[in-house]
């Protein structure tokens, strides 16, 4: 018997795991859990999958990012489940996997080599061309496979479950290769070239042996009524076309030039655009759950929600790189959302604007590296995050000042949040970094709310709404007073993370950026200082002192605050500075430019979830403010 347990209701709801779901101990040569890094993502914008290099499908979440996951062995390596195409398993052949993402799109290559032969396989998920398919739209998983050089043996495996591993689909067979379950009301439909047959419960097997030069394909697809089902050689190819030439469109709207990180600025652009959920215009902070900023520890959350604290950095990211369709549904659906919480803002929706989200630990699955227990829902969205008032109107000014326009009403309620900020920015809050009761009267929340006002005040000023400015200039100067006078700690030489507190946060790097107090200020070059020498590990930067917010165990690097570091040197004029602080965060990227939330001090592994939005936009920030200023 498994208990699902609301940690805030204090009740727990008892679940019966189907008794025959087996172990997934089928895949030889695999024990254990991959490196985060050994994952690649691929997605349609709308839910994505995260492909291991070894050819397993090892998270999928249908129809939507925020789903039940078909795939979970990301989570579980026993019962999570699974979908693998490579090479058969042989322990007297040594096989090694050179991968790559197209020019265009996360259109993945894995090219598995062995003495006896090659192959190569090809994974995307089929992208629709517009808003209107993304809509209704089946979700697709294409995978195509060819024998390169030699004959290759290929394995197919097909191991969903459902409910977060707590029981297994019954198959129905359609035909030669092809078959279908249900989960949830949708229907998930397979078709192979390999003819595919149960094995145990709830697992679909298949080998085949193809000559030099002969393909395959397997095809899965999370459909209502049949829309968007990619069946057949023929239509796994035309999707494969297509996906390319929708790929290629998005991306001929950005120009990164040869100017210096161009490759990387590309990439992570790429993985930001992966987070987009079109139907609404959301963009997630992350497609997975439960994967640990701490392992064995207890920070296992579940980030498929858009944070509100991401918006700021997420719609300049698209903005600065000429993504403004992207930008514009992000900003519509941010209006959209926050009109339900108005004049209040919460701290995190769903991707159909939804606040009301609970948490809930599942104890059907172990965790990634037994790394327990996997958080279903965020506690987050019951905190007070101040900073997300500052990151909702600059955001709206950064739309503006880029050209775009205020919907009737938009702007009234702009300056109610703004109105909002000027009656709560005294009150102590959990902050960014989201530290556990007590609140405290955070640094960077304070600033955002100086931020807040800045924003709005600037957008009336300019005649973009219609409101007396005399209030919020006041609070905005009473704002900057208490930063520079009780924020700052005499005897550190630093910003500190909170009013008359001795802990320092990477946070306040950011000032400069949100225009609160200038880079080259003596006090935020010193704080700058202080923050290197007590958080940071060469490039890399904790978020807070070890062990601030009360939690046990010692989280690893966080990776965005690299990027603040860099983004900061680029402010103060130190552009030698700025481009070694780059250099050495791009490092920790994986092969395909990808990066989770932390990086590991000690073993250099990504930690945390992947690949996570903020520490993407964080990197577009900083790389877009080198460019413009060594081209200045």
């Amino acid at each position: 018997m498994t208990e699902r347990t609301d940690p805030d209701s204090g009740t727990s709801s008892k679940t019966q795991p189907d008794p025959n779901s087996p172990p997934l101990r089928f895949l030889e040569g695999r024990r254990g859990y991959l490196p985060i890094a050994d994952y690649a993502v691929i997605g349609d914008t709308r839910t994505a999958a995260l492909v291991a290099r070894d050819g397993a499908i090892d998270w999928f979440c249908g129809p939507d990012f925020d789903g039940d996951p078909l795939f979970g062995r990301l989570l579980d390596q026993f019962r999570g489940g699974t979908f693998y195409v490579g090479p058969v398993p042989d322990p007297d052949r040594q096989t090694t996997a050179r991968r790559v993402y197209e020019d265009y799109g996360p259109i993945l290559t894995t090219t598995h080599a062995s003495e006896a032969g090659g192959l190569k396989v090809t994974d995307f998920m089929n992208l629709p061309d517009s808003l209107e398919e993304a809509a209704s739209f089946g979700r697709s998983v294409v995978r195509l496979f060819e024998a390169t050089e030699g004959a290759a043996d290929v394995e197919i495996c097909i191991a969903p479950r459902c409910n977060y591993a707590l029981s297994t689909p019954e198959f129905i067979r359609r035909g030669p290769g092809s078959w279908q379950f249900t989960q949830d009301g949708d229907i998930i439909l397979i078709d192979s070239s390999i003819e595919l047959e149960i094995e145990g419960s709830g697992r679909l097997n298949g080998r085949g042996t193809l000559a030099t030069g002969e393909r395959g394909y397997v095809t899965l697809t999370v459909t209502q009524g049949g829309h968007g089902h990619v069946g057949g050689m023929q239509a796994a190819q035309e999707a494969l076309a297509s996906t390319r030439e929708a790929w290629r469109k998005r991306q001929s709207k950005t120009d990164f030039g040869d100017g210096p990180f161009s490759g990387a600025l590309k990439r992570s652009l790429l993985a930001l655009q992966l987070l987009i959920h079109a139907p609404t215009g959301a963009v997630i902070a992350s497609p997975t759950m439960g994967l640990p900023e701490v392992i064995g520890g207890i920070r296992n959350y579940d980030y498929r929600y858009c944070w509100l604290r991401d918006a700021y950095f997420v719609l300049h990211a698209f903005l600065d790189q000429g993504l403004t369709d992207e930008a514009d549904a992000f900003f519509r659906w941010l209006m959209a959302a926050t009109r339900e919480t108005a004049p209040e803002l919460g701290t995190l929706y769903t991707v159909r604007g939804d606040s009301n989200v609970s948490i809930s630990s599942l104890q059907t699955l172990e965790g990634y590296r037994r790394s327990a227990p996997v958080q279903l829902g965020n506690g987050a969205a019951t905190q007070l995050q101040l900073d997300a008032y500052g990151s909702m109107i600059m955001a709206a000014r950064a739309y503006v000042e880029a050209g775009g326009e205020l919907h009737p009403g938009e702007g009234i309620r702009l300056a109610n949040f703004a109105d909002v900020v000027v009656s709560q920015w005294t009150r102590p809050d959990n902050g960014i970094w989201e530290m556990p009761n007590p609140r405290r009267h955070h640094t960077y929340s304070k600033a955002m709310c100086w931020g807040a006002l800045d924003g709005v005040i600037s957008l009336a000023e300019n005649g973009v709404i219609n409101a007396d400015t005399r209030l919020w200039k006041a609070e905005r100067a009473a704002i900057e007073a208490l930063i520079r006078e009780e924020a700052w700690n005499e005897e550190i030489g630093a910003f500190t993370g909170a009013i008359g507190e001795e802990w320092l946060d990477s946070s306040v790097l950011l000032m400069p950026r949100i225009g609160v107090i200038p880079a080259d200020d003596p006090k935020m070059a010193a704080t700058y200082t202080a923050i290197r020498e007590r958080l940071g590990t060469g490039v890399h930067l904790r978020r807070y002192d070890a062990q601030e917010d009360g939690m046990p165990g010692v989280e690893g690097h966080f990776n965005v605050c690299g990027f603040w570091a860099a983004d900061y040197l680029v402010r103060a004029g130190r552009l030698d500075d700025a481009r070694s602080q780059i250099e050495g965060m791009l490092k920790a990227t994986t092969d395909l430019g990808l990066m989770s939330e932390e990086h590991d001090p000690e073993s250099g592994a990504q930690l945390g979830n992947f690949p996570q939005g903020l520490s993407h936009a964080g990197m577009i920030a900083a790389i877009t403010a080198y460019r413009g200023a060594v081209k200045d």
